[in-house]
């Protein structure tokens, strides 16, 4: 099938990757790229606020885009089930464009009034339910256009994907800071990066029509509908394990990524160029990583590189944090960046080519969908705010490591109960 989808669809194994993660890589772009520039978008959008109001309702708006992540991921899964997997696929990459123009052109307060943060208001929900939609169909075409023995190695440009947008978000958002007068970013410069997004989209959507459809037009017929139904009822047991079992991951690479950087800063006075830097490491790592992850885990099996990688990384949360908290620098923070970054890598891949394995093929879309989104939204998304939380209850710059920990532990137990399914041919 995947064979035979290669050759129909006239595209290289590049190119079926490039085509359906380029979504995925765009979102995680716009996530770094808000970060950067939330303060002048408070300044322009929040104008009566005080400064750290500014702040604080500029990331307000843009964490709704997680509240809307599971219903986005539960309509768009069950769509790409009923409708097919790449028009799912053009559909949320044009959304994205959708919110990316939205933010790039929309006017201040100062221009329209209210309506000014109302309009980014609604970009962030558009985005965030593409978003939510994203992962699960992208996921699961890569899975069937993949041959038995090198499916986690295509599931793995994925999630490459997303440290990739990370990676480039970082980038251009520091080649704005560093081009353009500090006045120049907070007047306009801060709506290029999303004016480039607005055209890599759409260059996404044109290649993402050349893919070859993966769901067959008996399945189509045969479960019109039913995709949601099912995955709650018929395969709820595998939806809870899924979505457990990939826990550890979600809050692992929102702790390393989002809030050890921010850590760096306020909590060991480090500079902020300094948690930018270790930012783009540890996402260049995870990038790197993600795809020899997935080699090994075709050739000796997901459980083993899972586990291993979950259990090491147990294991070694608390001594890093505890060495960088002693000991902080910016060679520290950067090697223990990259290093962490490998076991979350480790332990992502794996889990994340096992659930749609596991999922029939009338299901998959919305299976991967609801324990990808749900373990990301609410586990992983709420995770940088949930280790400040604990930091200011406790007091213990610390805390976080155990989190993670405890995190790593909880989702090992699904683990055993989820059969590995390397090699083996799916439907």
């Amino acid at each position: 099938m995947a064979s035979i989808a290669l050759q129909k669809a006239g595209l290289s194994k590049r190119q079926i990757i490039t085509a359906t993660t380029l979504g995925t890589a765009l979102e995680y772009y716009d996530f770094t790229i808000y970060s950067f520039f939330a303060i002048p978008i408070g300044k322009l959008f929040f104008p009566s606020a005080s400064p750290v109001n500014q702040f604080l309702l500029s990331i307000a708006i843009f964490g709704v885009g997680f509240v809307v992540r599971p219903l986005g991921g539960i309509v768009i899964g069950a769509y790409a089930d009923r409708a097919g997997r790449k028009n799912a696929m053009v559909l949320t990459i044009m959304l994205m464009a959708l919110s990316c123009a939205l933010i790039a052109c929309a006017p201040t307060y100062s221009v329209v009034g209210v309506a000014a943060p109302l309009i980014v208001l609604a970009a962030r929900l558009v985005q965030g339910f593409a978003a939510g939609g994203e992962f699960g169909p992208g996921t699961t075409l890569l899975v069937e256009y993949a041959s038995d023995r090198t499916r986690a190695y295509f599931a793995s440009w994925n999630f490459a994907a997303t440290a990739l947008g990370v990676a480039l978000g970082a980038a251009v958002a520091s080649l704005i800071n560093f081009a353009l007068p500090k006045e120049a970013v907070g007047e306009w410069g801060w709506r290029l990066p999303f004016l480039l997004g607005i055209f890599v989209a759409p260059v996404g959507a044109l290649i993402r029509r050349r893919l070859e459809e993966t769901l067959s037009v008996a399945d189509q017929r045969a479960h019109r509908g039913n995709a949601l139904k099912a995955a709650l009822t018929t395969h709820w047991r595998l939806t809870v394990l899924g979505t457990f079992a990939e826990l550890g991951g979600s809050v692992s690479i929102y702790v390393m990524t989002f809030y050890l950087p921010n850590h760096a800063v306020r909590t060991l006075h480090l500079s902020h160029t300094t948690a930018v830097l270790s930012a783009v490491v540890s996402a260049l790592v995870l990038f790197v990583v993600a795809p020899l992850a997935g080699k090994l885990a075709d050739r000796i099996g997901r459980k083993p590189v899972l586990i291993a990688s979950r259990v090491i990384l147990l294991l070694t949360v608390y001594p890093a944090f505890a060495w960088l908290t002693a000991q902080p620098s910016v060679g520290l923070l950067c090697a223990l960046s990259a290093f962490l970054a490998i076991f979350v890598a480790g332990q992502i891949v794996p889990v994340l080519v096992m659930i749609p394995e596991l999922f029939p093929r009338e299901v998959r879309a919305t299976g991967i969908a609801l324990t990808y989104v749900v373990s990301a939204s609410f586990f992983g998304g709420f995770s940088p705010l949930i280790a400040g939380w604990i930091v200011a209850r406790t007091g213990n710059p610390l805390a976080p490591a155990w989190y993670v920990a405890a995190a790593c532990a909880v989702s090992l137990i699904p683990v055993f109960w989820l059969r590995d399914r390397t090699g083996e041919a799916i439907g």
